[in-house]
């Protein structure tokens, strides 16, 4: 298991939400609280963010036309050839090489408003999607080299984490909440970021007012 993680550059302090969430607890009609740490901001803020620092609808144009010509340039079905089925693999490589970032815009909203990942697959949680760009996106397909993914949407055609996000926040509305939700960390103790938020918290709850005192 990872011990630890790296905040997003585009994330900021200020960002930081501790959530108190109750959920069942068995044997026991008190329910159980536990508490959720993220970095969280809507896509409107963090396309801002994005665009300040030189990142917008022109650069994921400019990566999308350099991978797609990169992967373009590899052989027969390009990096969909570990595919025992040759005509499934035939099919993948037909439709990434017709579709422009438009259809891969498109189908990635697809893919966030059904929800599917890549996890969730693995899981069985999902079958296998009909529309085969979006199956592409949220599968475990990618070229390797120079052109792996920085990022979970490995089929989606760039690299950077920093245009997959302004690929993301094309297809989302404005006031959609974006996250980098850390619990684990902070709760394992490989997370000091939060340090200052908890200690504050326990303050806060020291100088409750005793009943005693009321």
């Amino acid at each position: 298991m990872r011990r630890s993680y790296t905040v997003w550059e585009h994330f900021t302090a200020e960002d930081r939400v501790i959530r108190a969430i109750a959920t069942d607890n068995p044997g026991s009609n008190v329910p159980y609280i536990f508490r959720d740490f993220a970095y969280s901001v809507t896509a409107d803020v963090l396309r801002r963010r994005l665009g300040r620092a030189g990142f917008t609808r022109t650069t994921l144009e400019q990566e999308f036309q350099a991978y797609y010509h990169a992967v373009c340039r590899l052989p027969d079905t390009m990096f969909f050839r570990t595919y025992p089925d040759r005509e499934r693999a035939q099919a993948r490589a037909d439709a990434f090489r017709a579709a422009t970032l438009n259809d891969w815009l498109d189908a990635l909203s697809k893919t966030v408003e059904i929800g599917v990942t890549r996890v969730g697959r693995n899981a069985f949680e999902f079958a296998r999607p009909e529309n085969i760009l979006v199956d592409i996106i949220s599968g475990r397909d990618e070229p390797d080299g120079d052109l792996m993914s920085k990022h979970c949407l490995f089929g989606f055609p760039c690299s950077s984490l920093n245009n997959m996000a302004v690929a993301l926040l094309e297809v989302v509305p404005g006031e959609a909440i974006c996250e980098q939700e850390v619990s684990m960390f902070v709760e394992h103790d490989s997370d000091t970021s939060f340090d200052d938020m908890l200690l504050r918290k326990k303050l806060d709850q020291k100088n409750e007012p005793e009943y005693e005192d009321i």
